[in-house]
């Protein structure tokens, strides 16, 4: 098709689209150089592409899904998405996968001085581990710990602190108190008090989805408590911090005097609110936390990007 135009317009076609597409020039500007108009400027380089005198292809370096991570970003009105390129079936290589795009997101977007949130978590300790520097910042633990794993407890502050240098505000209460009053005596000791008051200071927070029950510290911690089975019922699919949502992402109430963490409210007031998660299983669980509205950035994984798209 490139025959349509002589070897000299072919010339012209590719440097006018050259100069719009890979410099970034305005079509007038372009047009002024040229002598010709801003029209058939912008005629010429939709046709340089039409004719395949220049090629357009994403160069991002990272496995992420340009055309899903856009999409995904346009339907459920994030500022920003990152569908990372792997369909893999296995739970442990999904996992790894999103855990260094995750790791590369946060060393891109922490900053001097920040004060910053994070949730425990699998994906969340695998990006920590594969961080080598950050600013310095303070890091805050955003809901109490889990239990057995040593990912449901303090690993990811502690890696990031180490990283940042800077204040570290741990979490040592469990993530859901007994309903004995008693219970939230915990919550006044002067070490607890100085992590929760950071919640109204932060401007970043990094947190995982759980998918309910199986991928879940929340769902242990009531199965220990013997109360998992009524918010099964209840319809919870998954968390997000502190928040147990149902498949609408409606937040399911219950826990509110009794868990230990960021609020929803709280967590809303944060600047940039990331959720990171995906993989088999967690379908729901990432589409719940869309629904809900409560984050603004997402990363997860083909599979989970395209059944939120579909739904």
């Amino acid at each position: 098709m490139s025959r349509q135009l002589t070897i000299d317009q072919q010339v012209l076609h590719v440097h006018v689209a050259m100069q719009n597409l890979a410099h970034g020039r305005s079509v007038n500007d372009i047009a002024a150089d040229i002598g010709k108009s801003r029209f058939a400027t912008a005629r010429m380089v939709k046709r340089a592409r039409a004719l395949g005198l220049i090629e357009v292809r994403p160069t991002v370096s990272a496995p992420v899904d340009v055309g899903l991570s856009a999409q995904l970003t346009q339907r459920y009105g994030l500022r920003a998405a990152l569908v990372v390129a792997t369909h893999s079936s296995d739970v442990v290589e999904s996992r790894d996968a999103i855990a260094r795009i995750a790791a590369r997101f946060i060393v891109d977007n922490v900053a001097e001085d920040d004060i910053l949130g994070f949730a425990p978590g699998r994906t969340l300790v695998l990006a920590s581990r594969l961080i080598e520097r950050l600013p310095s910042a303070d890091v805050v633990q955003l809901t109490g710990v889990g239990a057995p794993r040593l990912e449901d407890g303090i690993e990811v502050i502690s890696n990031i602190g180490r990283l940042t240098g800077g204040a570290t505000h741990p979490l040592y209460a469990p993530a859901v108190l007994m309903k004995d009053p008693e219970a939230t005596l915990l919550l006044k000791h002067p070490s607890i008090q100085r992590t929760l008051r950071r919640f109204d200071h932060m401007q970043k927070a990094f947190l995982t989805i759980g998918g309910w029950p199986e991928a879940s510290w929340m769902a242990r911690q009531l199965l220990d408590l013997g109360e998992r089975e009524e918010y099964e019922e209840k319809g919870v699919v998954a968390e997000i911090g502190t928040m147990l949502l149902d498949a609408d992402g409606n937040t399911v109430d219950g826990l509110e005097e009794r868990i230990v963490g960021i609020s929803e409210e709280q967590l809303r007031n944060v600047e940039m609110r990331v959720a990171i998660g995906g993989g088999p299983g967690k379908e729901h669980a990432v589409l719940a936390t869309l629904r809900a509205g409560v984050v603004n950035h997402m990363i997860t994984d083909i599979r989970c990007a395209k059944a939120a798209l579909a739904a």
